[in-house]
């Protein structure tokens, strides 16, 4: 299992009747960026949730760095999904404080990032009048708090205007450049093939395909022509 900072087994989880995931066998080597990929419904943000321990699978197992997904503890991922659990009438100082206590961290880190994510001037604002990209800024930062080795990430530039782009894509860049681990998903599948070195793509909650950017441009070509009538998604 240490060979792998990620893995599933047979990963299944259902709403209902409905399934969202089935049978997911999936390996991730440390220092990769993965893209997850794959239309609406294709069970993406259930898969982040069950590795993050938001969610209970219904079948199979899933370990994140060599223990149960479930027992996974604060501060050990790094999570970007849906601007988190931030108090929307507090300042991001307050919100970032107040993680950095939960996953015991120090208030020089939190100045740290306030400054390098240009949240620093942001004095008492509430959260709820930040702009879109402020917002995705102080989940970067809560993300990054611990320094943690893998990051998932879920639609991280969803509604953010190009100067937001550009800074989701040199965050992962510089992550993966200091041998971090990354899962992202996203529909701009052109900005992925900018950042990612594998992909997963789903469809209906099954696996379609999993391998190396070298892999998918052999079989495939470029990602996009996944989703353009090769492959029935």
């Amino acid at each position: 299992m240490n060979e792998f900072i990620l893995e599933t087994k047979d990963l299944g989880k259902s709403y209902g009747s409905q399934p969202a995931l089935q049978a997911l066998s999936w390996k991730v080597s440390p220092g990769t960026v993965w893209g997850v990929v794959g239309p609406n419904g294709s069970g993406k943000s259930t898969l982040f949730s069950l590795l993050l321990g938001l969610k209970s699978q219904d079948t199979g197992q899933a370990w994140v760095m060599g223990s149960p997904a479930k027992e996974l503890e604060k501060g050990k991922v790094g999570a970007i999904m849906d601007e988190g659990s931030f108090y929307h009438d507090s300042s991001a100082r307050y919100n970032l404080r107040i993680s950095a206590l939960i996953k015991q961290v120090n208030k020089e880190r939190v100045e740290e990032l306030l400054t390098k994510l240009g949240l620093d001037q942001t004095g008492e604002k509430a959260f709820s009048k930040f702009s879109y990209g402020m917002r995705k800024r102080l989940e970067v930062a809560d993300a990054l708090l611990t320094d943690p080795d893998l990051y998932i990430m879920d639609e991280p530039i969803n509604g953010l205007d190009p100067e937001g782009i550009r800074f989701v894509r040199d965050l992962i860049s510089q992550l993966h450049a200091r041998g971090k681990t990354v899962l992202v998903s996203g529909h701009y599948l052109d900005e992925l093939e900018k950042v990612c070195t594998h992909y997963l793509v789903l469809s209906k909650g099954r696996e379609v395909f999993q391998g190396s950017k070298d892999e998918m441009e052999a079989k495939h070509g470029k990602l996009e022509n996944l989703f353009g009538g090769g492959l029935k998604l």
